[in-house]
């Protein structure tokens, strides 16, 4: 494994200084300098146990990507309660790579008239096209095809009612032809009712856009886990596994790590951006598919990646509580699931006697090309510990570290375990069953890690448990630890507030075994 973790590392740095020069090559040459435009995003929208809390980390992620000025967001406009929000690029071009990457996007609009109103927005539609006749011109031209649809959002509108909509906004002075299919240019009517509404409710917001750009969403269905020849019980689907990607800044060219690879949906998603892959995982049966589908023809995780014509990974079976790579600043991004215990127990390499404090003796040679190391329990707080430590050491500077993580109660940003090299970004959270969320934590390397730096954990005996200390026994059995005291106290105090007699909560023993039959 040092041999070749070295030949590795030796052909990372090669690899690394060829494509960042490419990318500063690129990043060097000038783009076309306008002055920064006010656009209106409609992403997919969703409820807690969507990814719907995510769409302002990844745009942000996205926009510095390609040098828009954060914030991106106008963070006002950002509501749970409406899909669209405001956004500044510095060009037309920045927005559309923007809207092309982002995967919560379903649209990027350029805003012609907005109102609380139809009539305000007519009124603002028109003024806008009197002040900027040059740019509008080449949309209305006599050349030009266009087509005007409305959407809804929160009711459906009639067909009568888009009909009405629609010719109130032919007056704008339209010289184009109209085209129901194939128009060169697409325009909306949106009208913001809210979630939620009834029938008597109006509308609170009325856009008129133009279409500019969709988004990434149509690459969901095309790597969706239903379309894959392997896949395991844990695999991140498609669409949270592109999310990931695009808060760790992943480009072309980029060295992307997972620790904890699994089935690697996670690095599918890298390599489809561009980057070059490694992974490595303590499973060896997983890794070599032994344990999933024992008859499965040989299929394992590098399967997925020539079924989407990707570049295959680098994999190693290792452990990340004792790393193989050599620890230097050489990956842009490490992009991982952790296990927690929830669906898949938490297991370094150790030997049981060891961990129990016995005596334990070395391999002998005859075992020692075939032996497969045995495991120990692996506690939540070392596993995000030791996986923060390997960031800070081989994340280059400005690189990011993108996990998940289960919480459950509230949470705070210092639940995170601090480290001097790593700044916390966001942690965007979604909703699963079981009462307790799964946050996907984004980190940033911002200063060069030197001997003797190491994240401040926690001492058991005086600090309070954290988040996401025992997310297991709280899914399983979110009433751990009462007795029948405490519950004969909660249920007398609903009984007072009913007003009513209830008779206490009696333990109820285990019901005897069957009688041995005699003859």
């Amino acid at each position: 494994q040092f041999v070749l973790s070295l030949f590795l590392s030796q052909q990372q740095t090669f690899i690394s200084i060829h494509l960042r020069m490419e990318v500063e090559e690129r990043a060097d040459q000038p783009l076309p300098v306008m002055s920064t435009r006010r656009y209106l995003v409609q992403h997919a929208y969703g409820g807690d146990r969507t990814f719907f809390d995510f769409r302002g980390p990844e745009m942000e992620s996205v926009g510095e990507l390609f040098g828009a000025v954060s914030p991106v967001i106008e963070s006002k406009s950002l509501k749970a309660d409406s899909p669209f929000c405001y956004a500044t690029f510095p060009s037309l071009e920045v927005a559309v790579k923007v809207a092309k990457r982002c995967m919560l996007v379903k649209n990027v609009h350029e805003i012609w008239g907005e109102g609380t109103t139809v009539e305000e927005t007519l009124q603002t539609a028109k003024r806008y096209i009197q002040e900027n006749q040059e740019h509008v011109a080449q949309y209305m031209d006599s050349e030009k095809s266009f087509v005007i649809r409305v959407f809804g959002f929160g009711r459906t509108i009639s067909m009568k009612n888009q009909q009405q909509l629609i010719r109130s906004f032919t007056q704008l002075g339209w010289k184009a032809k109209v085209r129901l299919k194939g128009s060169d240019e697409l325009f909306w009517i949106f009208l913001d009712y809210g979630p939620n509404v009834e029938e008597n409710d109006s509308f609170k917001k009325v856009y008129f856009c133009r279409q500019i750009s969709e988004g990434m969403r149509s690459k969901m269905r095309a790597y969706s886990l239903k379309t894959r020849p392997f896949i395991g019980p844990t695999s991140t689907c498609a669409e949270l596994a592109f999310l990931m990607a695009n808060q760790g800044k992943v480009r072309s060219g980029s060295l992307v790590l997972d620790p904890f690879v699994g089935t690697a949906s996670l690095l599918v998603a890298s390599a489809q951006l561009g980057a070059v892959c490694y992974g490595m995982d303590r499973d060896y049966t997983l890794l070599h598919s032994k344990r999933l589908k024992p008859k499965a023809n040989k299929k394992d995780l590098f399967s997925n990646f020539q079924h989407y014509g990707l570049e295959k990974p680098e994999i190693l079976c290792a452990d990340n509580a004792y790393p193989p790579w050599c620890l230097r600043e050489m990956f842009d991004a490490i992009i991982c699931d952790p296990p927690y215990g929830v669906r898949a127990g938490a297991r370094k390499t150790g030997y049981r006697k060891a961990h129990l404090g016995k005596k334990t003796g070395p391999i002998t040679k005859e075992h020692a090309k075939d032996h497969i190391p045995s495991s120990v329990p692996y506690s939540v707080e070392d596993v995000m510990a030791d996986l923060i430590d390997v960031s800070a050491q081989c994340l280059v500077i400005g690189g990011r570290l993108v996990y998940l993580l289960p919480t459950v109660g509230n949470f705070d940003p210092s639940m995170i375990t601090p480290h001097p090299c790593l700044k916390f970004l966001s942690g965007s959270k979604q909703l699963l069953t079981g009462g307790y969320h799964r946050r996907c934590i984004t980190m940033e390397k911002v200063k060069k890690w030197q001997e003797g730096m190491a994240c401040i954990r926690r001492d058991p005996l005086r600090d309070s448990p954290i988040a996401w200390s025992d997310v297991k026994g709280h899914v399983i059995n979110p009433h751990k630890g009462r007795n029948d005291k405490q519950e004969n106290h909660q249920q007398q105090k609903r009984v007072e507030a009913k007003g009513g007699l209830e008779s206490p909560v009696v333990k109820k023993s285990k019901p005897a075994g069957k009688r041995q039959r005699t003859d």
